[in-house]
């Protein structure tokens, strides 16, 4: 590769010729020399053989979902490299379908003209990209994130599902809406975990087949036990994790309504409830159409409404969110042990109370889990994500393996 040389294009291109000299990984080319006279700056690089994620495109007749996944996969795990650089992470800000090349199974990102370093303070290099694929605060020249990253890695899956046939699970359609909100805030919060929701997908589409979560009971032992607070979290992961969840208000109490009004960030849209990964429907009693889909998995909210259990017995999954409450064990056992007739509960006593999850256990001869003290049901915390993860996995199995 040979520049004409000139004190500005040079000095961009040696920034970008030393920015690539010191980066190993798979995904991205290998600079093996630079040489300038007095014309030209020279790059000796690695040839990279094969063709363009856009001219690929062309010759597809149709792209599986798979393939998809499986190239969002390979970006997360280019990006999620140079957004881990030392001292200082580089920003790539312009992916686009040119500069991805296709060589066998191996994805590689070329192109590293505008990529720039980011520090904590916000500072960068260059703030643009191209109309399409870049983030908008990239386009309106207001300061970036790597959150810019994750929206081009979004739009790339977007114009790849644009060709997919069959069409695109609602799984995969909706980690791309995460990954490319207007708002920065609103996307995946790292690389990472845009990869994670990727993985899970993967694995959906690999276990199709199998029974996955689709009908799952919350109760409570009594008022302030926290079913509710318990249900918005659940909800709040599943979808964080790509998973279509959604919470249904079952009691009839009027939940979200009143929440909305104390939490001015629970936003109503088409009957709907929206905060941070939240979604939920309030209660909107009988003969009304529910905006569903086959991918939802419906998350009910029963408070300490007595369902019965025939009508338990076909959920997917039971939590009965037990009460620490001294005075309470004698009266929630007797109604635990009857839930217990049914495989699928699983036992949570809430509020952090090891103690308490500890004497239920003993007295119901079953696991329970220990909720951890929480603050904020919308907010997903890695504590939180943890417990869910292995709740899943020890109750439901492989066949309910989400995570």
């Amino acid at each position: 590769m040979a520049l004409k040389s000139s004190f500005s294009l040079k000095a961009d291109f040696l920034s970008e010729a030393d920015l690539l000299k010191n980066l190993n990984h798979p995904g991205i080319p290998l600079i093996y020399d630079i040489d300038e006279d007095d014309d030209y700056i020279y790059m000796i690089e690695e040839f990279i053989q094969g063709e363009s994620l856009d001219t690929f495109v062309l010759h597809q007749k149709n792209i599986s979902q798979e393939l998809i996944i499986k190239l969002g996969i390979q970006l997360c795990d280019i990006l999620d490299y140079l957004h881990h650089l030392s001292p200082y992470p580089i920003l790539y800000q312009d992916l686009k379908p040119e500069h991805i090349i296709l060589c066998g199974n191996q994805l590689k990102l070329i192109d590293f003209g505008i990529a720039s370093f980011f520090t904590d303070s916000g500072n960068h290099f260059q703030l643009y990209g191209t109309d399409g694929f870049a983030a908008p605060e990239a386009l309106a020249g207001n300061p970036i994130t790597p959150a810019a990253d994750i929206y081009g890695i979004g739009k790339i899956l977007a114009f790849l599902a644009d060709n997919a046939e069959p069409r695109c699970s609602c799984q995969l359609l909706r980690i791309i809406r995460c990954a490319t909100s207007v708002r920065p805030y609103e996307r995946y919060p790292t690389v990472s975990d845009m990869k994670s929701a990727l993985s899970c997908a993967q694995h959906n589409t690999h276990q199709h087949s199998s029974h996955l979560i689709g009908n799952i009971a919350v109760l409570g032992s009594r008022p302030g036990a926290g079913a509710t607070h318990f249900a918005v979290s659940l909800t709040s992961v599943l979808q964080k994790r790509g998973i279509p969840a959604l919470y249904l208000s079952a009691d009839k109490a009027d939940t979200l309504e009143k929440a909305a009004q104390v939490n001015r960030n629970l936003k109503e849209q088409d009957g709907l409830f929206y905060y941070e990964y939240f979604k939920g429907i309030p209660s909107y009693g009988e003969g009304v159409l529910l905006p569903t889909t086959e991918e939802d998995c419906i998350v009910r909210d029963y408070g300490i409404h007595s369902a019965s259990l025939s009508e338990l017995q076909t959920t997917d999954l039971i939590f009965f969110v037990l009460n620490g409450g001294d005075w309470d064990i004698a009266q929630t056992v007797v109604l635990a042990k009857q839930l217990a007739l049914l495989p699928q509960t699983v036992f949570v006593c809430n509020h952090g109370n090891k103690q308490a999850a500890h004497h239920y256990a003993r007295l119901l001869d079953r696991r329970v889990y220990c909720f951890p003290c929480d603050p904020d049901p919308y907010h997903v915390s890695k504590e939180k994500e943890r417990l869910i993860s292995t709740i899943l996995h020890k109750e439901g199995g492989k066949s309910y393996f989400l995570f």
